[in-house]
């Protein structure tokens, strides 16, 4: 199946690995499979070291996360430089790295919570929006207003 999202990320499924470490093997192998591999480098101490070493591992698409918890723009710089295209961003403010990437011929993916994230994310110009539901591994800004409390 292809979708718009496939064509625009170069990848053969429409599937995102969720962004969880930064273990260059796990991305290029979900990559390699056709999807969409994901590094987190938000807290890499070299992140154009894991893009580096992850592209050596696949000729497939895969993007970066940055948890925007802190400011990540010279560790963005790192990563871009290294030659990563796709980056995804979370909690947090994406506006002042979204230039960046752009410049650099790349996609910006958000994550949002809500509509109204949802809609300042796009008047910033994110090229993505990832609708987040009420799990996310903990990392939580969605509500779910039907779901269990815990």
């Amino acid at each position: 199946m292809t979708t718009a999202i496939c064509e625009l990320m170069g990848i053969r499924h429409p599937i995102v690995q969720a962004p969880m470490v930064d273990v260059p093997r796990v991305a290029a192998a979900v990559s390699n499979a056709g999807a969409l591999g994901m590094v987190t480098l938000t807290w890499s101490a070299d992140p154009g070291a894991v893009v580096r070493e992850t592209a050596a591992l696949t000729k497939r698409p895969f993007g970066g996360n940055f948890v925007l918890t802190a400011d990540h723009h010279r560790p963005l710089g790192q990563a871009l430089e290294a030659g990563l295209k796709i980056v995804s961003f979370m909690l947090g403010d994406p506006r002042s790295y979204i230039e960046p990437v752009h410049d650099a011929g790349g996609i910006v993916m958000h994550t949002v919570g809500s509509a109204e994230e949802a809609r300042r994310a796009v008047a910033a110009g994110v090229d993505v929006v990832v609708a987040q539901g009420w799990e996310a591994g903990g990392h939580v800004r969605g509500t779910c207003p039907w779901c269990p409390p815990w």
